[in-house]
Protein backbone atom coordinates (compact mmCIF):
# COMPACT_ATOMS: atom_id res chain seq x y z
CA UNK A 1 0.00 0.00 0.00
CA UNK A 2 1.32 3.44 -0.92
CA UNK A 3 2.22 5.86 1.85
CA UNK A 4 0.75 9.34 2.17
CA UNK A 5 3.98 10.91 0.94
CA UNK A 6 4.05 8.59 -2.08
CA UNK A 7 0.42 9.39 -2.90
CA UNK A 8 1.07 13.10 -2.63
CA UNK A 9 4.03 12.77 -5.01
CA UNK A 10 1.72 11.26 -7.63
CA UNK A 11 -1.02 13.88 -7.33
CA UNK A 12 -1.06 16.78 -9.76
CA UNK A 13 -2.35 19.14 -7.10
CA UNK A 14 -1.55 20.11 -3.49
CA UNK A 15 -3.16 18.64 -0.40
CA UNK A 16 -4.51 21.23 2.03
CA UNK A 17 -5.51 20.14 5.51
CA UNK A 18 -8.37 22.45 6.49
CA UNK A 19 -8.70 21.20 10.07
CA UNK A 20 -5.91 19.65 12.10
CA UNK A 21 -5.36 20.28 15.80
CA UNK A 22 -2.65 21.51 18.11
CA UNK A 23 -2.13 20.14 21.60
CA UNK A 24 -1.21 23.17 23.67
CA UNK A 25 1.62 22.96 26.21
CA UNK A 26 -0.21 24.85 28.96
CA UNK A 27 2.82 26.11 30.94
CA UNK A 28 3.77 28.02 27.77
CA UNK A 29 0.23 29.39 27.40
CA UNK A 30 -0.02 30.77 30.94
CA UNK A 31 2.38 33.73 30.53
CA UNK A 32 0.24 34.94 27.63
CA UNK A 33 -2.93 34.52 29.71
CA UNK A 34 -1.38 36.42 32.61
CA UNK A 35 -0.39 39.26 30.29
CA UNK A 36 -3.79 39.40 28.58
CA UNK A 37 -5.87 39.17 31.76
CA UNK A 38 -3.79 41.10 34.23
CA UNK A 39 -2.75 39.68 37.63
CA UNK A 40 -6.13 39.87 39.39
CA UNK A 41 -8.21 38.38 36.57
CA UNK A 42 -5.53 35.76 35.93
CA UNK A 43 -5.65 34.64 39.57
CA UNK A 44 -9.44 34.54 39.35
CA UNK A 45 -9.23 32.45 36.20
CA UNK A 46 -6.70 30.05 37.74
CA UNK A 47 -8.71 29.62 40.93
CA UNK A 48 -11.96 28.83 39.11
CA UNK A 49 -12.41 25.13 38.41
CA UNK A 50 -12.98 24.23 34.78
CA UNK A 51 -16.46 22.83 34.06
CA UNK A 52 -14.94 20.72 31.29
CA UNK A 53 -12.34 19.29 33.65
CA UNK A 54 -15.01 18.53 36.27
CA UNK A 55 -17.06 16.73 33.66
CA UNK A 56 -14.08 14.68 32.50
CA UNK A 57 -13.23 13.65 36.06
CA UNK A 58 -16.74 12.84 37.32
CA UNK A 59 -17.23 9.22 38.35
CA UNK A 60 -20.14 7.01 37.31
CA UNK A 61 -22.13 7.57 40.50
CA UNK A 62 -21.88 11.34 40.13
CA UNK A 63 -22.90 11.15 36.48
CA UNK A 64 -25.99 9.13 37.31
CA UNK A 65 -27.00 11.53 40.08
CA UNK A 66 -26.51 14.66 37.98
CA UNK A 67 -27.18 13.23 34.48
CA UNK A 68 -23.75 14.53 33.45
CA UNK A 69 -22.91 13.05 30.03
CA UNK A 70 -19.80 10.94 29.60
CA UNK A 71 -17.24 13.13 27.89
CA UNK A 72 -14.03 12.27 26.06
CA UNK A 73 -11.50 9.93 27.61
CA UNK A 74 -8.26 8.70 26.02
CA UNK A 75 -8.89 11.39 23.43
CA UNK A 76 -5.37 11.78 22.02
CA UNK A 77 -2.84 9.32 20.56
CA UNK A 78 -0.47 7.50 22.92
CA UNK A 79 2.49 7.43 20.53
CA UNK A 80 5.02 9.99 21.74
CA UNK A 81 5.90 10.99 18.18
CA UNK A 82 2.25 11.82 17.41
CA UNK A 83 1.76 13.75 20.65
CA UNK A 84 4.93 15.72 20.01
CA UNK A 85 3.87 16.40 16.42
CA UNK A 86 0.67 18.09 17.62
CA UNK A 87 2.43 19.98 20.43
CA UNK A 88 5.70 21.06 18.77
CA UNK A 89 5.25 23.13 15.61
CA UNK A 90 8.85 22.50 14.56
CA UNK A 91 8.21 18.75 14.47
CA UNK A 92 4.92 19.07 12.61
CA UNK A 93 6.59 21.37 10.12
CA UNK A 94 9.42 18.86 9.71
CA UNK A 95 6.97 15.99 9.08
CA UNK A 96 4.71 17.73 6.56
CA UNK A 97 6.14 15.92 3.54
CA UNK A 98 5.93 12.59 5.37
CA UNK A 99 2.28 13.36 6.19
CA UNK A 100 1.57 14.11 2.53
CA UNK A 101 0.42 17.64 3.35
CA UNK A 102 1.42 20.89 1.67
CA UNK A 103 -0.29 23.27 4.11
CA UNK A 104 -2.25 22.70 7.32
CA UNK A 105 -4.78 24.90 9.07
CA UNK A 106 -4.83 24.04 12.77
CA UNK A 107 -7.43 24.55 15.49
CA UNK A 108 -7.25 24.50 19.30
CA UNK A 109 -7.71 21.60 21.69
CA UNK A 110 -7.08 22.99 25.18
CA UNK A 111 -8.65 26.15 23.80
CA UNK A 112 -12.02 24.41 23.52
CA UNK A 113 -14.60 26.17 25.66
CA UNK A 114 -12.79 29.49 25.93
CA UNK A 115 -15.33 31.34 23.78
CA UNK A 116 -18.08 30.04 26.07
CA UNK A 117 -16.74 31.38 29.37
CA UNK A 118 -19.66 33.16 31.03
CA UNK A 119 -17.64 35.95 32.66
CA UNK A 120 -17.21 38.74 30.07
CA UNK A 121 -13.79 39.89 31.30
CA UNK A 122 -12.36 36.39 31.56
CA UNK A 123 -13.77 35.27 28.21
CA UNK A 124 -12.25 38.18 26.30
CA UNK A 125 -8.93 37.94 28.15
CA UNK A 126 -8.55 34.18 27.84
CA UNK A 127 -9.29 34.30 24.11
CA UNK A 128 -6.70 37.09 23.71
CA UNK A 129 -4.13 35.14 25.69
CA UNK A 130 -4.57 31.89 23.75
CA UNK A 131 -4.49 33.80 20.47
CA UNK A 132 -1.25 35.49 21.45
CA UNK A 133 0.23 32.11 22.31
CA UNK A 134 -0.81 30.67 18.94
CA UNK A 135 0.58 33.65 17.03
CA UNK A 136 3.91 33.61 18.86
CA UNK A 137 4.36 29.83 18.79
CA UNK A 138 3.26 29.04 15.24
CA UNK A 139 4.16 32.29 13.49
CA UNK A 140 7.68 31.15 12.56
CA UNK A 141 6.23 28.18 10.64
CA UNK A 142 3.66 30.15 8.64
CA UNK A 143 4.92 28.85 5.29
CA UNK A 144 3.15 25.55 5.99
CA UNK A 145 1.24 25.88 9.26
CA UNK A 146 -1.40 28.40 10.29
CA UNK A 147 -3.42 28.32 13.51
CA UNK A 148 -6.90 29.79 13.74
CA UNK A 149 -7.50 32.58 16.24
CA UNK A 150 -10.56 32.16 18.47
CA UNK A 151 -13.31 34.80 18.27
CA UNK A 152 -15.73 35.16 21.21
CA UNK A 153 -19.29 35.86 20.04
CA UNK A 154 -21.49 36.74 23.03
CA UNK A 155 -22.01 40.14 21.40
CA UNK A 156 -21.07 41.59 18.01
CA UNK A 157 -18.94 44.18 19.79
CA UNK A 158 -16.64 41.64 21.41
CA UNK A 159 -16.47 39.70 18.15
CA UNK A 160 -15.38 42.81 16.26
CA UNK A 161 -12.71 43.46 18.89
CA UNK A 162 -11.55 39.86 18.57
CA UNK A 163 -11.32 40.14 14.78
CA UNK A 164 -9.27 43.31 15.05
CA UNK A 165 -6.91 41.69 17.55
CA UNK A 166 -6.44 38.62 15.34
CA UNK A 167 -5.68 40.86 12.35
CA UNK A 168 -3.09 42.74 14.41
CA UNK A 169 -1.46 39.44 15.40
CA UNK A 170 -1.20 38.39 11.75
CA UNK A 171 -3.70 35.54 11.75
CA UNK A 172 -4.97 34.33 8.39
CA UNK A 173 -7.75 32.14 9.82
CA UNK A 174 -10.27 32.78 12.59
CA UNK A 175 -12.58 30.33 14.33
CA UNK A 176 -16.02 31.02 15.76
CA UNK A 177 -18.05 28.95 18.25
CA UNK A 178 -21.23 27.37 16.90
CA UNK A 179 -23.43 29.45 19.17
CA UNK A 180 -23.93 31.14 22.53
CA UNK A 181 -25.99 29.95 25.49
CA UNK A 182 -28.29 32.75 26.69
CA UNK A 183 -30.76 33.13 29.51
CA UNK A 184 -34.46 33.12 28.63
CA UNK A 185 -35.68 36.57 29.79
CA UNK A 186 -38.98 35.27 31.21
CA UNK A 187 -38.80 31.48 31.55
CA UNK A 188 -42.08 29.67 32.06
CA UNK A 189 -41.13 27.24 34.79
CA UNK A 190 -44.44 25.41 34.98
CA UNK A 191 -46.84 24.54 32.16
CA UNK A 192 -44.53 25.90 29.46
CA UNK A 193 -44.03 24.86 25.87
CA UNK A 194 -43.78 21.13 25.16
CA UNK A 195 -40.80 22.01 22.96
CA UNK A 196 -38.82 23.20 26.00
CA UNK A 197 -37.57 21.06 28.84
CA UNK A 198 -39.62 21.54 32.02
CA UNK A 199 -38.15 24.50 33.90
CA UNK A 200 -35.81 25.41 31.04
CA UNK A 201 -34.00 28.71 31.71
CA UNK A 202 -31.64 28.96 28.73
CA UNK A 203 -31.70 28.84 24.95
CA UNK A 204 -28.97 28.47 22.32
CA UNK A 205 -28.36 31.37 19.94
CA UNK A 206 -26.91 30.33 16.57
CA UNK A 207 -26.27 33.86 15.22
CA UNK A 208 -28.82 33.78 12.38
CA UNK A 209 -32.59 33.32 12.53
CA UNK A 210 -34.13 34.87 15.69
CA UNK A 211 -30.70 35.75 17.12
CA UNK A 212 -30.54 38.13 20.07
CA UNK A 213 -28.18 40.34 18.04
CA UNK A 214 -27.55 41.39 14.46
CA UNK A 215 -24.25 39.71 13.56
CA UNK A 216 -24.11 41.09 10.02
CA UNK A 217 -21.38 43.60 11.02
CA UNK A 218 -19.24 40.66 12.15
CA UNK A 219 -19.53 38.79 8.85
CA UNK A 220 -18.91 42.01 6.93
CA UNK A 221 -15.84 42.90 8.99
CA UNK A 222 -14.42 39.39 8.62
CA UNK A 223 -14.58 39.80 4.86
CA UNK A 224 -12.99 43.25 5.01
CA UNK A 225 -10.09 41.75 6.97
CA UNK A 226 -9.72 38.82 4.57
CA UNK A 227 -11.03 36.13 6.91
CA UNK A 228 -13.21 33.21 5.91
CA UNK A 229 -15.74 32.45 8.64
CA UNK A 230 -14.98 29.03 10.10
CA UNK A 231 -16.97 27.41 12.91
CA UNK A 232 -15.54 24.66 15.07
CA UNK A 233 -17.73 22.79 17.54
CA UNK A 234 -16.55 22.94 21.13
CA UNK A 235 -15.04 26.44 21.11
CA UNK A 236 -18.00 27.80 23.02
CA UNK A 237 -20.45 26.29 25.48
CA UNK A 238 -21.33 22.78 24.41
CA UNK A 239 -25.11 22.22 24.20
CA UNK A 240 -26.36 18.81 25.19
CA UNK A 241 -27.49 17.74 21.73
CA UNK A 242 -26.52 14.12 21.27
CA UNK A 243 -24.51 14.09 24.51
CA UNK A 244 -27.12 12.32 26.62
CA UNK A 245 -25.47 9.09 27.78
CA UNK A 246 -23.94 9.17 31.24
CA UNK A 247 -21.83 6.11 30.47
CA UNK A 248 -20.91 5.96 26.78
CA UNK A 249 -18.70 8.57 25.11
CA UNK A 250 -18.84 6.88 21.70
CA UNK A 251 -22.63 7.06 21.71
CA UNK A 252 -22.42 10.73 22.63
CA UNK A 253 -19.77 11.58 20.05
CA UNK A 254 -21.42 9.89 17.05
CA UNK A 255 -23.23 12.59 15.10
CA UNK A 256 -22.59 15.29 17.68
CA UNK A 257 -20.72 17.71 15.40
CA UNK A 258 -23.20 17.16 12.57
CA UNK A 259 -26.06 17.87 14.97
CA UNK A 260 -24.50 21.10 16.19
CA UNK A 261 -23.68 22.33 12.72
CA UNK A 262 -27.11 21.35 11.37
CA UNK A 263 -28.63 23.86 13.80
CA UNK A 264 -26.06 26.52 12.95
CA UNK A 265 -26.25 26.17 9.16
CA UNK A 266 -30.04 26.17 9.21
CA UNK A 267 -30.04 29.29 11.41
CA UNK A 268 -27.63 31.21 9.18
CA UNK A 269 -29.39 30.12 6.00
CA UNK A 270 -32.99 30.73 7.08
CA UNK A 271 -31.90 34.02 8.63
CA UNK A 272 -30.73 35.20 5.20
CA UNK A 273 -27.07 35.52 6.12
CA UNK A 274 -25.81 33.93 2.89
CA UNK A 275 -28.10 36.18 0.82
CA UNK A 276 -26.87 39.35 2.51
CA UNK A 277 -23.23 38.18 2.41
CA UNK A 278 -23.00 36.20 -0.85
CA UNK A 279 -19.23 36.61 -1.16
CA UNK A 280 -18.40 35.38 2.35
CA UNK A 281 -17.44 31.74 2.81
CA UNK A 282 -18.82 29.91 5.85
CA UNK A 283 -17.11 26.66 6.86
CA UNK A 284 -18.45 24.22 9.44
CA UNK A 285 -15.79 21.81 10.59
CA UNK A 286 -15.41 18.19 11.68
CA UNK A 287 -19.06 17.47 10.91
CA UNK A 288 -19.10 15.70 7.54
CA UNK A 289 -21.33 16.60 4.61
CA UNK A 290 -23.88 13.79 4.26
CA UNK A 291 -26.32 15.48 6.63
CA UNK A 292 -25.96 18.75 4.70
CA UNK A 293 -27.12 17.10 1.47
CA UNK A 294 -30.18 15.82 3.32
CA UNK A 295 -30.75 19.28 4.83
CA UNK A 296 -30.61 21.11 1.51
CA UNK A 297 -32.92 18.61 -0.20
CA UNK A 298 -35.31 18.96 2.75
CA UNK A 299 -35.16 22.75 2.60
CA UNK A 300 -36.09 22.71 -1.08
CA UNK A 301 -39.00 20.36 -0.39
CA UNK A 302 -40.26 22.63 2.40
CA UNK A 303 -39.81 25.76 0.30
CA UNK A 304 -41.89 24.28 -2.51
CA UNK A 305 -44.81 23.60 -0.18
CA UNK A 306 -44.55 26.39 2.38
CA UNK A 307 -43.49 29.43 0.39
CA UNK A 308 -46.32 31.96 -0.01
CA UNK A 309 -47.54 30.35 -3.24
CA UNK A 310 -47.60 26.93 -1.63
CA UNK A 311 -49.51 28.16 1.40
CA UNK A 312 -52.54 28.94 -0.71
CA UNK A 313 -53.43 25.25 -0.75
CA UNK A 314 -53.17 25.14 3.06
CA UNK A 315 -55.17 28.25 3.97
CA UNK A 316 -58.09 27.15 6.20
CA UNK A 317 -60.14 29.96 4.66
CA UNK A 318 -60.42 27.69 1.64
CA UNK A 319 -62.10 24.84 3.53
CA UNK A 320 -65.59 24.10 2.22
CA UNK A 321 -67.25 23.04 5.47
CA UNK A 322 -70.48 21.95 3.78
CA UNK A 323 -68.57 19.63 1.45
CA UNK A 324 -66.46 18.32 4.35
CA UNK A 325 -69.59 17.55 6.36
CA UNK A 326 -71.21 15.83 3.41
CA UNK A 327 -68.13 13.66 2.82
CA UNK A 328 -67.88 12.74 6.49
CA UNK A 329 -71.60 11.86 6.68
CA UNK A 330 -71.21 9.64 3.64
CA UNK A 331 -67.95 7.93 4.65
CA UNK A 332 -67.75 8.19 8.46
CA UNK A 333 -71.27 8.51 9.94
CA UNK A 334 -70.19 6.52 13.00
CA UNK A 335 -67.57 9.17 13.81
CA UNK A 336 -70.06 12.07 13.48
CA UNK A 337 -72.45 10.28 15.83
CA UNK A 338 -69.91 10.68 18.64
CA UNK A 339 -70.64 14.38 19.25
CA UNK A 340 -73.55 16.71 19.80
CA UNK A 341 -72.30 19.56 17.58
CA UNK A 342 -71.14 18.27 14.20
CA UNK A 343 -69.65 21.57 13.04
CA UNK A 344 -67.68 21.92 16.27
CA UNK A 345 -66.42 18.39 15.79
CA UNK A 346 -65.43 19.02 12.19
CA UNK A 347 -63.39 22.01 13.35
CA UNK A 348 -61.12 19.61 15.24
CA UNK A 349 -59.97 17.86 12.03
CA UNK A 350 -57.65 20.43 10.40
CA UNK A 351 -54.41 21.46 12.07
CA UNK A 352 -54.70 25.24 11.94
CA UNK A 353 -52.73 26.79 14.80
CA UNK A 354 -52.01 30.51 15.06
CA UNK A 355 -50.07 31.94 12.09
CA UNK A 356 -47.12 34.25 12.88
CA UNK A 357 -47.41 37.95 12.15
CA UNK A 358 -45.24 37.42 9.06
CA UNK A 359 -46.33 34.29 7.21
CA UNK A 360 -43.56 34.24 4.60
CA UNK A 361 -40.99 32.14 6.43
CA UNK A 362 -38.62 32.39 3.45
CA UNK A 363 -38.60 36.17 3.28
CA UNK A 364 -34.97 36.48 4.40
CA UNK A 365 -33.83 34.46 1.38
CA UNK A 366 -35.60 36.25 -1.46
CA UNK A 367 -35.48 33.18 -3.71
CA UNK A 368 -38.05 32.90 -6.48
CA UNK A 369 -36.87 29.52 -7.80
CA UNK A 370 -35.50 26.36 -6.23
CA UNK A 371 -32.27 26.95 -8.16
CA UNK A 372 -31.79 30.30 -6.44
CA UNK A 373 -32.46 28.67 -3.08
CA UNK A 374 -29.83 26.00 -3.78
CA UNK A 375 -27.28 28.59 -4.88
CA UNK A 376 -27.68 30.51 -1.62
CA UNK A 377 -26.74 27.34 0.25
CA UNK A 378 -24.32 25.42 -1.92
CA UNK A 379 -22.40 28.51 -2.95
CA UNK A 380 -21.65 29.68 0.59
CA UNK A 381 -21.10 26.71 2.91
CA UNK A 382 -18.08 24.42 3.19
CA UNK A 383 -18.15 21.18 5.19
CA UNK A 384 -15.20 19.68 7.04
CA UNK A 385 -14.83 15.95 6.28
CA UNK A 386 -12.38 13.48 7.74
CA UNK A 387 -10.39 11.08 5.58
CA UNK A 388 -12.48 7.97 6.23
CA UNK A 389 -15.86 9.63 5.62
CA UNK A 390 -17.55 7.66 2.83
CA UNK A 391 -20.57 9.99 2.92
CA UNK A 392 -18.49 12.64 1.16
CA UNK A 393 -19.97 11.04 -1.96
CA UNK A 394 -23.36 12.50 -0.97
CA UNK A 395 -22.02 15.95 -1.84
CA UNK A 396 -21.87 14.82 -5.46
CA UNK A 397 -24.98 12.60 -5.55
CA UNK A 398 -27.18 12.74 -8.68
CA UNK A 399 -30.18 12.56 -6.33
CA UNK A 400 -29.58 16.13 -5.17
CA UNK A 401 -32.17 18.76 -6.16
CA UNK A 402 -31.29 20.70 -9.33
CA UNK A 403 -28.11 18.62 -9.60
CA UNK A 404 -26.40 20.57 -6.83
CA UNK A 405 -23.01 19.65 -5.43
CA UNK A 406 -21.74 20.72 -2.02
CA UNK A 407 -18.25 21.73 -0.98
CA UNK A 408 -16.52 19.21 1.29
CA UNK A 409 -13.09 20.19 2.60
CA UNK A 410 -10.42 17.78 3.79
CA UNK A 411 -9.93 17.73 7.57
CA UNK A 412 -7.23 15.48 9.03
CA UNK A 413 -8.15 15.97 12.72
CA UNK A 414 -4.48 15.29 13.47
CA UNK A 415 -3.89 15.53 17.22
CA UNK A 416 -7.16 13.84 18.16
CA UNK A 417 -8.06 10.18 18.56
CA UNK A 418 -10.15 9.85 15.42
CA UNK A 419 -7.29 10.85 13.09
CA UNK A 420 -5.45 7.59 13.72
CA UNK A 421 -1.87 7.55 12.45
CA UNK A 422 -1.10 11.08 11.16
CA UNK A 423 1.13 9.64 8.46
CA UNK A 424 -1.77 7.56 7.15
CA UNK A 425 -4.48 10.19 6.82
CA UNK A 426 -3.86 11.20 3.20
CA UNK A 427 -3.52 7.55 2.21
CA UNK A 428 -6.85 6.88 3.90
CA UNK A 429 -8.48 9.67 1.89
CA UNK A 430 -7.07 8.22 -1.33
CA UNK A 431 -8.74 4.89 -0.51
CA UNK A 432 -12.04 6.63 -1.33
CA UNK A 433 -10.82 6.79 -4.93
CA UNK A 434 -9.46 3.24 -4.91
CA UNK A 435 -12.80 1.98 -3.57
CA UNK A 436 -14.78 3.85 -6.21
CA UNK A 437 -16.45 6.19 -3.68
CA UNK A 438 -14.94 9.33 -5.23
CA UNK A 439 -13.45 10.10 -8.61
CA UNK A 440 -9.98 11.59 -8.79
CA UNK A 441 -11.57 14.90 -9.78
CA UNK A 442 -13.80 14.81 -6.71
CA UNK A 443 -10.78 14.02 -4.52
CA UNK A 444 -9.08 17.09 -5.97
CA UNK A 445 -12.08 19.19 -4.96
CA UNK A 446 -11.96 17.72 -1.45
CA UNK A 447 -8.27 18.07 -0.66
CA UNK A 448 -7.34 21.08 -2.75
CA UNK A 449 -9.85 23.13 -4.72
CA UNK A 450 -12.55 23.60 -2.09
CA UNK A 451 -10.26 24.43 0.87
CA UNK A 452 -8.18 26.69 -1.37
CA UNK A 453 -11.24 28.61 -2.59
CA UNK A 454 -12.61 28.95 0.95
CA UNK A 455 -9.58 31.03 1.90
CA UNK A 456 -8.65 32.56 -1.46
CA UNK A 457 -12.09 34.07 -2.01
CA UNK A 458 -11.53 36.19 1.09
CA UNK A 459 -7.77 36.69 0.80
CA UNK A 460 -6.15 36.20 -2.66
CA UNK A 461 -2.73 36.30 -0.97
CA UNK A 462 -3.57 33.56 1.53
CA UNK A 463 -1.07 31.07 0.09
CA UNK A 464 1.70 33.50 -0.83
CA UNK A 465 4.95 32.19 0.61
CA UNK A 466 3.64 28.62 0.88
CA UNK A 467 4.28 25.55 -1.33
CA UNK A 468 0.74 26.03 -2.66
CA UNK A 469 1.37 29.52 -4.04
CA UNK A 470 1.82 28.64 -7.73
CA UNK A 471 -1.18 26.33 -7.85
CA UNK A 472 -3.33 28.81 -5.90
CA UNK A 473 -2.47 31.59 -8.35
CA UNK A 474 -4.27 29.65 -11.09
CA UNK A 475 -7.44 29.50 -8.94
CA UNK A 476 -7.29 33.23 -8.23
CA UNK A 477 -7.03 34.01 -11.93
CA UNK A 478 -9.73 31.52 -12.92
Amino acid sequence: MATSSEIRAELAHPVIDADGHVLEYLPAVEPHLREALGPAAFDRYRSASSPLQRIMEADTEARLATRTPQSAWWGTPAAASDLATAAAPALMHERMDELGLDVAVLYPTKGFGIAGIADDELRAGVCRGFNEFYAATYGPYADRLTVAGVIPMHTPTEALEGLAHCAELGFKVVAFPEGVTREIPEPVLEGGSPFLLPGQRHWFDSFGLDSAYDYDPVWARARELGFAVTFHGGLGHMPTGSFTSVSNYSSNHVGSFAQRMHTLVKSLFMGGVTRRHPDQGFAVLECGVGWAAILLNDLVDHWEKRRPEGLEALDPAGIDWDELEALMRRHAPDLLAAGDDVRAGLATIPGIGVPPAERDEWRHLGASTSGELVDLFAGSFYFGCEADDRTIAYAFSPANHDGFTLRPIFSSDIGHWDAGDPAGVVAEAFELVEDGILTEAQLAELVYENPARLFLDQNPDFFVGTPVADHAATLVDA
